[in-house]
């Protein structure tokens, strides 16, 4: 079951892991994403990456709010296993909206 949070999150991205059984040139990460984050408080490190698409958002809800126009229609997310220091893994969707990223999900 998935929880939905849609909660602001601190995320440090870049090359990582690549979605899990996809590879680059020479196993190299093929798509560059969220690395870790901070969640309430607690730093998570992301274990692999499982899956990323685009999805559409409610950006009607939002556009009195850009004064340069519309925001964008549609969000990056991917789906991630992901630890604390000392805990379980876990499964999270993590969206990027612009330059702001969400807690989308997390699964049990």
């Amino acid at each position: 079951m998935a929880r939905r949070h849609d909660e602001p999150l601190e995320v440090a991205a870049g090359p990582g892991p690549g979605i899990r059984g996809a590879t680059g040139t020479a196993g190299t990460a093929v798509e560059e994403g969220p690395r870790s984050f901070v969640w309430r408080g607690r730093r998570y490190a992301v274990c692999a990456v499982l899956d990323s698409w685009q999805e559409r958002r409610a950006w009607w809800r939002e556009v009195g709010e850009h004064p340069g126009g519309a925001p964008d229609t549609e969000r990056r997310v991917w789906r991630v296993e992901a630890r604390p220091p000392a805990g379980t893994v876990g499964v999270f969707d993590l969206g990027r909206d612009d330059d702001h990223w969400l807690l989308l999900r997390a699964h049990d």
